[in-house]
């Protein structure tokens, strides 16, 4: 009779065991799943202003609303991206108000490169002596035309 009793008791407590065995790996499951799929990493849209705010630009004053989006990549600072339709004339000038931020022993960037497609431009950015504070490595742009009177602008952010 003992030995049905501890062959019982050992049973119902493999069971305990099991059971809260299974239940922490749902939770911690639960949990890691939540981790990953919420940890603020995730890209999303947002305005084009917001964009070219956060990385120290101004949006053109005729320029649409455009599409940009935010890549948050956690340890390093977000990359931006987006697409948004300027006046063709309005280009060279805008891109003029935006030269890169200089640090000593900076190479000179090669300016913006026109064809009969648009302007390209690549400004490349030194990380400043507070490297991890934000800086970017570089901002690619390119404009182009669409028909005499428009030109579509897309740009694309390398975080430091």
């Amino acid at each position: 009779m003992r030995r049905r009793r501890t062959k019982w008791l050992i049973a119902l407590a493999g069971l305990a065991v099991v059971t809260l065995g299974a239940a922490t790996a749902m939770r911690a499951d639960s949990a890691v799943r939540a981790f990953i799929r919420d940890n603020g990493t995730t890209p999303h849209s947002t305005g084009c202003e917001r964009a070219m705010t956060a990385i120290g630009w101004s949006m053109p004053e005729h320029a649409d609303e455009g599409a940009c989006v935010e890549n948050p990549s956690g340890a390093f600072p977000s990359q931006w991206s987006g697409t948004f339709r300027m006046p063709r004339p309005e280009v060279r000038a805008w891109l003029g108000t935006h030269p890169p931020k200089r640090f000593p022993d900076q190479r000179p960037d090669e300016g913006p490169v026109d064809d009969k497609n648009g302007i390209h431009i690549n400004l490349s950015y030194l990380k400043s002596p507070n490297f991890g504070q934000g800086d970017l490595d570089a901002v690619v742009v390119k404009a182009e035309w669409e028909g005499e009177d428009n030109a579509v602008v897309t740009f694309k952010t390398y975080p430091g």
